[in-house]
């Protein structure tokens, strides 16, 4: 996700009265579920076929699908995201002022 787009999110679960110290969470969560999603569709897996990969069941994809961040850790995402051969790695900045 670029930092743009992550940007729109944060300012979208500020507008849901997300505290400050949660929502950098929140975006991770997106972050990580919109990759699965994308590989989901570059391999063109139906639900199903995703269910197996991960060894879930196949409502648990439908989540993914949905992007239902409430369902998910960062720790489970980084689980799935290793089942399919990904690794993700994170940049630590100085968060910009508040204006």
């Amino acid at each position: 996700m670029s930092q743009g787009l992550a940007n729109v999110y944060l300012q979208v679960f500020e507008s849901m009265g997300l505290p400050a110290e949660d929502q950098a969470g929140f975006v991770l969560r997106t972050q990580l579920l919109l990759e699965l999603k994308s590989e989901f569709k570059k391999r063109k897996w139906t639900q199903r076929q995703a269910a197996k990969a991960l060894d879930v069941a196949q409502p648990r994809i439908s989540e993914i699908m949905t992007l239902r961040i409430d369902k998910f850790s960062v720790e489970l995402l980084l689980k799935y995201l290793d089942r399919l051969g990904k690794q993700a790695s994170f940049v630590i900045r100085k968060k910009p002022p508040l204006t």
